[in-house]
């Protein structure tokens, strides 16, 4: 029987600097589209997920323009936490809008397995930037040292 996850994270075809970007855990569900711009939200996904996976806090920013989304991971002795805050419609005063505690297996894998599958999509360079695949190495390495530990 599978274990069913209680964050599931996907994100999908990106077209012309959009990607639809969905969270689910339990009964909250967070969709919306986030922008390249300012920054490439899927690389400083992988940065932050490489952070947290080598045990330093970390954050990331999706943008909606003019609404962002800020997913920020914490460790904590062995647990980890995983928040996401919200901006109002003018870019500023965030507010908690989602707050899970758990284990790295139920908090950072789903996001690592939605953004690796992500990563395999086809989709030109006008659409979206590709992580570079040295981020996404450091990244799965990481990730099987921890499962290995």
């Amino acid at each position: 029987m599978k274990k069913e996850e209680k964050i599931e994270f996907n994100l999908g075809q990106p077209i012309s600097g959009w990607v639809p970007v969905y969270f689910k855990s339990r009964d909250f569900i967070l969709e919306f589209t986030s922008s390249k711009i300012p920054e490439n939200p899927t690389d400083k996904l992988c940065e932050a997920l490489i952070l947290i996976a080598s045990g330093v806090e970390s954050e990331m920013c999706w943008t909606e323009q003019p609404i962002c989304y800020f997913f920020k991971f914490i460790q904590t002795e062995k647990t980890y936490c995983f928040t996401i805050d919200e901006t109002d419609r003018h870019g500023q005063n965030r507010t908690e809008i989602f707050r899970e505690n758990g284990g790295f297996e139920d908090l950072i894998m789903p996001i690592y397995r939605g953004l690796k599958k992500w990563t395999t999509l086809e989709y030109g360079p006008s659409d979206w930037k590709k992580i570079e695949d040295s981020k996404l190495d450091k990244l799965t390495e990481l990730v099987k040292k921890r499962k290995t530990a």
